[in-house]
């Protein structure tokens, strides 16, 4: 009778420990999940794109890095810097800097931009151009953007490349001359 009575406490013992177990870990906190936000104040900048895991998106420096700075560096080559989607300026960027060199030219001030320790910034791409412009300038009146030309980094052909004109609203649909000087805004990825 003794062993069974031990037997039966041991067994409820265990049965307590296993339900405190699965209680414990089943009410155990996930990690908390940054809530980003466009227009945000983050890493150096303001987020102005949010990518669909909510976990990773783009921000622009908050002031213009150049009110009048040309795209090339003086000689117009092809850089191969075509691509034109989210994402995609940081390789425009580091090819233009490839071709054209150490200068003073858009692509370069924003690859050699450091601010509050963040250099990783590159100039946008066309469709970044855009969504930068859109989201924070039409949508919420924010980032301090001038009425001008800001460039993008992809490259339209040997003598053009792609720019937003921020009082219109559109995409930006056609290239202006490298050699003209228009404004710079760099962004980063987080």
């Amino acid at each position: 009778m003794c062993k069974e009575k031990m037997k039966c406490w041991i067994l409820s013992l265990a049965l307590i420990c296993g339900l405190l177990v699965i209680t414990n870990s089943c009410t155990k906190e996930e990690p908390a999940v940054p809530k980003f936000e466009i227009g945000q104040n983050y890493g150096g900048g303001i987020i102005f794109y949010i990518d669909s895991t909510a976990r990773h998106g783009l921000i622009c420096a908050s002031y213009d890095q150049s009110a009048a700075i040309k795209w090339s560096n003086g000689t117009n080559l092809v850089t191969n810097a075509i691509k034109t989607g989210m994402g995609d300026g940081k390789a425009n960027t580091l090819a233009i800097v490839a071709t054209q060199g150490t200068g003073d030219y858009a692509a370069q001030i924003c690859n050699d931009l450091d601010i509050n320790g963040y250099n990783d910034w590159y100039l946008p791409s066309k469709s970044e151009c855009f969504n930068m412009y859109f989201n924070l300038k039409i949508m919420r009146s924010l980032g301090n953007f001038t009425d001008a030309i800001y460039w993008s980094s992809t490259e339209a052909s040997i003598n053009n490349a792609y720019s937003q004109y921020s009082n219109d609203g559109y995409p930006p649909t056609g290239g202006y001359y490298k050699n003209t000087v228009n404004y710079v805004r760099a962004i980063r990825a987080f």
